[in-house]
């Protein structure tokens, strides 16, 4: 790797908020990638707990953007996008671990017409009850070991884009969760269908306090539903209908994870353990989806 390179080809760009315990196993990975490709690597931090330091003592080659404050992933990966000079974009976060394959297999994986591409998210906590539960709520889409395939939506932890894509479709939205998926919703409208390649492999470390758990699930499905409301101009009258029926709202969801697990069985026997908790973090999500309905921001 050569963070300084003039004209990388691939351009790495990690959002970084209070990822001091995290982000050294994450940049560790990134380091240690088994490619003779340049590459350059930016992080864009806004973190509170001393992450900056710890990069800047560390990894002093890398490039650091240091905010004071709070950019969510939105914001903070435009402003990497911003100064990056690859052709091809990717995101991975601060608590993940890449394969040492990685940078080589987005690569390859964009030598296809395909503008948006997405891996696969294995779990870096499989120790953790709650870790395997967050883990189902967040990725049971994008498990590894499943067929290469277009989707309509691929995770943020681990996409890569074109960088004409920002061209066309602009910049992430900033100052909430979700805008990952609400430019995958423009690319949609647009006719165009992302690909899932899940040879481009991460593990995520995920979260394993069962208050935070809950809260964060809470918090998503609010982030979901404004994002969904504003996006799609959601009339007073659909709101309300998704407020009464919000409780159908986990079991959709809950299905939509089982049906994944039995297609995909490489976690099965976790999920069969965890899916107590899994039902309970997506009632929590639909309560927060439902709260936002109601206050129809």
């Amino acid at each position: 790797m050569n963070s300084f390179s003039k004209r990388p080809q691939l351009s790495v760009i990690i959002a970084s908020y209070n990822s001091r315990k995290t982000i050294e196993d994450c940049l560790r990975s990134l380091e240690s990638q088994a490619t003779t490709n340049d590459f350059e690597i930016i992080v864009v931090d806004s973190s509170m707990d001393e992450t900056a330091k710890l990069i800047e003592k560390r990894f002093p080659k890398l490039k650091l953007y240091r905010f004071s404050e709070r950019k969510f992933a939105g914001g903070a990966r435009n402003i990497g996008i911003s100064v990056a000079k690859g052709n091809i974009i990717a995101f991975i976060d601060a608590d993940c671990r890449a394969e040492e394959n990685w940078c080589e297999e987005i690569l390859r994986a964009h030598e296809s017409p395909f503008s948006a591409i997405g891996g696969a998210i294995a779990n870096a906590n499989p120790e953790s009850y709650v870790g395997w539960a967050a883990y189902f709520c967040e990725f049971s889409q994008w498990m590894p070991e499943r067929q290469s395939r277009s989707m309509d939506d691929i995770a943020g932890a681990n996409m890569s884009y074109k960088k004409k894509v920002f061209d066309k479709y602009g910049d992430f939205i900033e100052g909430t969760y979700c805008s990952d998926t609400e430019l995958h919703w423009r690319i949609g409208r647009d006719g165009h269908r992302l690909r899932f390649v899940p040879s481009i492999l991460i593990s995520h470390h995920n979260i394993d306090s069962l208050r935070r758990f809950l809260r964060h699930e809470f918090y998503h499905g609010q982030c979901f539903a404004l994002v969904r409301v504003r996006t799609m101009n959601f009339s007073r009258l659909r709101r309300l209908a998704y407020v009464v029926f919000s409780p159908l709202i986990s079991v959709k969801l809950f299905l939509k994870v089982a049906l994944n697990n039995i297609k995909n069985r490489i976690y099965l026997a976790q999920f069969l353990r965890a899916s107590p908790l899994v039902m309970i973090g997506l009632i929590y999500w639909s309560l927060g989806e439902a709260s936002e309905y109601a206050r129809g921001r």
